[in-house]
């Protein structure tokens, strides 16, 4: 277990960079969740699409019957909420930190 441990204490080690790229993915999942509700069902699908999935925006338009500026409208307002929501986690995580 201290093996482990020290591992985890070692950015470079691979068991780190497994810890980091789960727990980043864990925090994304927990962030899409938290302000999905705060989007119209098109605007959500549209952001998905394009900024998940890496979709073409002219794609997604022409899937969602929507306008090329619409798509682009709606990654723009959730990568903003996502921005806004994240950066209180990030404080959080930075007082955590000092405390520590």
């Amino acid at each position: 277990m201290d093996e482990k441990l020290a591992e985890l204490d070692d950015p470079a080690s691979e068991t780190s960079q497994i810890w980091n790229r789960e727990h980043d993915r864990h925090v994304l999942r927990q962030l899409l969740a938290l302000v999905e509700p705060h989007f119209a069902p098109n605007t959500w699908k549209a952001f998905c699409r394009v900024a998940l999935d890496g979709a073409r925006a002219d794609v997604v338009a022409r899937e969602l019957e929507i306008s090329l500026n619409a798509v682009f409208i709606a990654k723009s307002r959730v990568l903003s909420r996502l921005r806004q929501e994240a950066e209180g986690l990030v404080d959080s995580a930075a007082d955590f930190s000092a405390k520590s």
